[in-house]
C-alpha cells in the first residue's frame, strides 16, 4: 500500500505546477487504486498532499513571498512598490476562480467532471492549442506589464481549469503567452498564483470534511510520509519548470499531453466497447 501511496505523491508533485493537469491525473490513478487506509479516505489524503506541494511552492518563492507581504503595507499607494502591483494584480487573478469554483462546486454534480473520456479529450485538444500558442506568439512583456485587467482575464480563464484535464497551469501559460509575455515571467505568475488556489482548494475541502476529518486520526505515519514526498517532489517539478523554459519551449508538455490523452481516450472507448456500447 505505501508503493501506492508514494506513487499518489509522486504525481501530485509532476502534476501541480506542470501544465498537464493534476485534477486528471489524480482521478485516473484514483480509478486503478484504493488509497484509504489508516483512518485516512482520498479526501484527507489529497489535503495533505496539497499542503506539501504548498509548503514546496512558498519555500521556493520565499524571498518573493516575502516581498509580497511586506508590501501590503503600501496596498493603498502601490505606486510606491512594484511589489504591490504584484500583489494586486494576483488578487485580482484569483479572485475569479473563488467564486467559480464554488458555484460549480455546489451547482454542478462531480460525475460529469469524472468522465474519462472528457478527461482524455480536453488535455489532448487543449494541449495542442498550448502549443500552437507558445510557438506562434509574441514574448516581449514581463510581470511589470501586467494589469488589474490583463490580471482579471489570466484569473477567468484558470477557471477552466475546474475542468479535468485542462490543467490551471496550462490555462495561465496559454493565456499568458497569448497575451505576449515571456515563458519565465508566465511560468513564475503561475507559480505564484498556484498558492492562493492550492490554499482555497485545501480550505474547500477541509470545510467539506469537518464532518469526517480528525486531527488526531490524521497524524500518523502515512500523512507524514504523504506529506514529505509531496513536498519533495514538488520541489523538484517546480525547480525543473523554471529552468526549463529558460532554455527551451513547452513543447515536450505539448507531446506529454497528446500520449497521455490518447492513452486515456483509447482505454475508454475500449471500455465502452466491452459493455456494449
Amino acid at each position: 500500500m505505501y508503493v501506492y501511496v508514494f506513487l499518489f505523491c509522486l504525481i501530485q508533485g509532476f502534476t501541480e505546477f506542470l501544465p498537464v493537469s493534476s485534477q486528471a491525473h489524480l482521478i485516473i490513478f484514483n480509478n486503478f487504486f484504493a488509497l484509504e487506509q489508516e483512518n485516512l479516505s482520498i479526501r484527507e489524503l489529497n489535503i495533505i498532499a496539497h499542503f506539501g506541494s504548498l509548503l514546496a511552492i512558498i519555500i521556493y518563492y520565499h524571498k518573493q513571498c516575502v516581498r509580497l507581504i511586506l508590501s501590503f503595507r503600501h496596498f493603498f499607494q502601490s505606486y510606491l512598490d512594484q511589489n504591490t502591483v504584484l500583489l494586486k494584480n494576483l488578487i485580482y487573478s484569483s479572485i475569479p476562480i473563488f467564486i467559480i469554483g464554488y458555484l460549480i462546486a455546489d451547482f454542478i454534480s462531480e460525475d460529469i467532471f469524472k468522465s474519462i473520456k472528457l478527461i482524455g479529450w480536453v488535455t489532448l485538444i487543449f494541449g495542442i492549442l498550448l502549443y500552437f500558442v507558445d510557438r506562434s506568439c509574441l514574448r516581449i512583456k514581463n510581470l511589470g506589464n501586467i494589469s488589474a485587467n490583463t490580471a482579471l482575464i489570466i484569473g477567468i480563464v484558470q477557471c477552466f481549469a475546474i475542468i479535468p484535464g485542462f490543467s490551471r497551469s496550462g490555462a495561465i501559460l496559454t493565456i499568458m503567452r497569448l497575451l505576449g509575455y515571456s515563458r519565465d515571467s508566465s511560468v513564475n505568475y503561475s507559480n505564484l498564483l498556484s498558492i492562493p488556489a492550492i490554499s482555497g482548494a485545501m480550505g474547500y475541502l477541509l470545510i467539506q470534511d469537518t464532518m469526517t476529518f480528525n486531527i488526531e486520526n490524521t497524524i500518523n505515519t502515512t500523512s507524514l510520509v504523504v506529506l514529505i514526498a509531496s513536498f519533495i517532489f514538488s520541489l523538484i517539478f517546480i525547480h525543473f519548470l523554471v529552468i526549463w523554459v529558460r532554455k527551451s519551449s513547452l513543447s515536450i508538455f505539448m507531446w506529454y499531453r497528446i500520449i497521455f490523452g490518447l492513452i486515456i481516450l483509447i482505454y475508454s472507448y475500449i471500455d465502452l466497447i466491452n459493455i456494449g456500447w
